[in-house]
């Protein structure tokens, strides 16, 4: 992108610039160093320069000047700075497009291109091969450079737009094989691909696969690419409460009935002492006997 280019460049111009300025003195330091200089030769000759206020003023003059160019360096790189990474930020989105763009046009270069290798799987072979499948050999190689330059750039601006801890994840996902694939799980990606994905470092056998997966993508963003870090991760189906349980509704049989025991010795209660203890039930157990309590006497 033009803009962003024309943006990083005039940021490095001025960090250039700042760092060859000459070095110099503020104001009051340069005042403090003619003070210094007037008040020694005072000390060892009793004389006070006469020319201590052009001096003076010749060297503060210079000072101003100096300080003023140093400080209008700085604010310059820092504008720039900030200038450069607004446009980086907001042409992010359209960079990455325009290099998801040019990655189709890579494997769909690299995928017409293999049909022509048939079972040509090395240089050696293209060599011995030679006609078609040398001349796809060759278009393959080409396009293996195109395809890494590709990959870095799209690393390189989604670096450039996240935060310190986005960066981190950046490189933990990039060093596991993510970023390259949309829609597929990385243990569905042949382990040499996801080796190369890995390491950025592509060979002709990863091109052509990455070709005809129809699965390669650059991402739009860093919101975009954990999206898709999430959905290659995580399980295919789970419960956020744990295993699924049977809660259909069960039937406990009641107990079967027993009848209470009513040993012989058993007495009906007398709710009312006006009238006469009530008949004793019908004993249906036997019991041991045992002693009678203090009430039973009365």
């Amino acid at each position: 992108m033009p803009d962003v280019a024309k943006a990083q460049s005039r940021y490095e111009e001025a960090v250039r610039l700042r760092r060859v300025f000459r070095h110099g003195a503020s104001p009051e330091a340069a005042l403090a160093a003619v003070q210094d200089a007037a008040i020694a030769t005072f000390t060892d000759t009793g004389k006070w320069s006469t020319n201590f206020a052009k001096d003076a003023a010749k060297a503060h003059a210079e000072a101003v000047v100096w300080q003023a160019e140093a400080v209008a360096l700085r604010r310059a790189e820092d504008a720039l700075k900030y200038a450069a990474e607004d446009a980086r930020d907001t042409m992010a989105p359209d960079v990455l497009a325009h290099l998801n763009g040019r990655l189709t046009e890579i494997l769909t270069a690299a995928k017409d291109a293999s049909t022509a290798l048939g079972d040509v799987t090395t240089a050696e072979g293209a060599i011995d091969a030679g006609g078609d499948a040398l001349d796809a050999w060759r278009r393959l190689t080409a396009l293996l450079s195109d395809l890494r330059n590709v990959r870095a750039a799209q690393w390189d601006v989604l670096t450039s737009v996240s935060h310190d801890d986005e960066r981190a994840r950046l490189r933990m996902w990039a060093a596991e094989g993510h970023g390259e694939v949309r829609g597929v799980r990385l243990d569905d990606v042949p382990e040499h691909v996801r080796a190369a994905v890995r390491s950025q470092s592509y060979s002709i056998a990863q091109l052509v696969w990455l070709a005809h997966s129809g699965a390669a993508y650059v991402p739009t963003s860093f919101d975009d690419l954990q999206a898709d870090v999430m959905a290659a991760t995580e399980p295919l189906t789970y419960d956020d409460r744990g295993p699924l349980r049977d809660m259909s509704p069960r039937v406990t049989p009641g107990p079967a009935y027993v009848p209470s025991k009513v040993p012989p010795q058993s007495k009906t209660p007398n709710l009312d002492k006006s009238n006469p203890r009530p008949a004793p039930p019908k004993p249906n157990a036997v019991v041991s006997d045992r002693e009678a309590t203090t009430l039973e006497h009365f």
